[in-house]
Formats: C-alpha cells, structure tokens, sequence
C-alpha cells in the first residue's frame, strides 16, 4: 500500500506504547476483563460522552462540554433553559439489566467516590455503550437500571426518554420537535 509522502520536518511523532495497548485490548470490546475496562475506564468514559454528543446533534439540540471538576459533563442549551446533565456510561449486563451506580470520583482515586447531591446536576444521560444506545432520566436515585428489553426502543426513538425526563423537570423547549425525534 503506498502512504503519502510527509514533508521534511513534518512527520508525525512516533504514537506513545500506550497507544498500541489500548488498541489490543479493546480490540474485543465489549467482551473485555475487568482489568481491560478498569484500565481503559477514562477512556471508554469518553466514548460514552461522545456517544452523548452525537445523539445531541442529531436530535439538533446544542451542548456545551464541562471542565472535568464539575458535578456534571455537559450543558444542555434549551430555547429556555440550561440542564446540567451528568453522563454515565456501563460496559457489561447484568441479570438482563445494565446497572448504574450514581457515584462520583474514581474508585481507585485519592478520595474513592462519593454520593452525589441533588443539586449538582438536572439530568441523567445513562449510556449503554455496547448497545449504542442512552437513556435519559430526572429521576433522582442512587441506582438506575436499564433492562435489555428497553434497548430496542431507545435506539428505534433516542429522543423519547430525553422529552420525557425534561418533562418531568418541567422543561419543554427541546429545539427538535416531537414528530421529529
């Protein structure tokens, strides 16, 4: 195969060893160890929040993106109002159900994780990465579960979930409109 010749002085640098790791042991992804996901968890973090992001702009609602200190990881736009919304993202089944743990802070981090408050975010993005797929929810609750039976639906209908939890926020100015989502 024939590669574009690179200008003198401008060839790329050589990709960090990190880079060959990652993508061996996520070749298999979602069917990876434990080890694997805990290793590559800010990593496949950020594909669930890109995961997000795509599904924003396809429903043509705009989003900002947070500094990573905040309570939550992005700002929903809306014609009325800002939702603060705090992204979660699962990896593996459970039972016929993805499990998500309301927590934050890493586990192996300095401080472990903590319960959220509250008041430091609106919104509730549950993304269910091997499935491509999110839930969104305003319902306040240490632990929320997306069953296997649920998935089809919200990818046949990604803004569903979305006007409903807005909805129950008592938002309604989504910029797409219903027949649209």
């Amino acid at each position: 195969m024939a590669h574009q010749l690179y200008f003198p002085g401008l060839c790329p640098p050589e990709p960090a060893p990190e880079a060959f790791e990652a993508r061996e042991a996520l070749r298999d992804y979602p069917k990876i160890g434990g080890n694997v996901m805990a290793r590559f968890a800010k990593q496949l973090g950020t594909a669930g929040e890109l995961l997000f992001d795509s599904t924003m702009m396809r429903l043509g609602e705009r989003t900002i993106p947070c500094s990573e200190h905040e309570p939550f990881d992005r700002i929903l736009w809306l014609p009325d109002a800002l939702v603060r919304v705090q992204i979660k993202t699962r990896h593996a089944i459970s039972d016929g159900q993805y499990v998500f743990n309301i927590k934050k802070g890493y586990q192996r981090g300095p401080t472990g994780t903590k319960p959220y408050d509250p008041a430091d975010f609106d919104l509730l993005a549950l993304v269910i990465l091997p499935e491509n797929a999110i839930k969104f929810t305003a319902d306040w609750r240490n632990t929320h579960r997306v069953a296997l039976s649920e998935i089809a639906h919200l990818r046949a209908s990604p803004g569903a979930s979305l006007r409903l939890a807005l909805s129950d926020l008592g938002v309604s100015g989504t910029c797409a409109t219903p027949a649209a989502i």
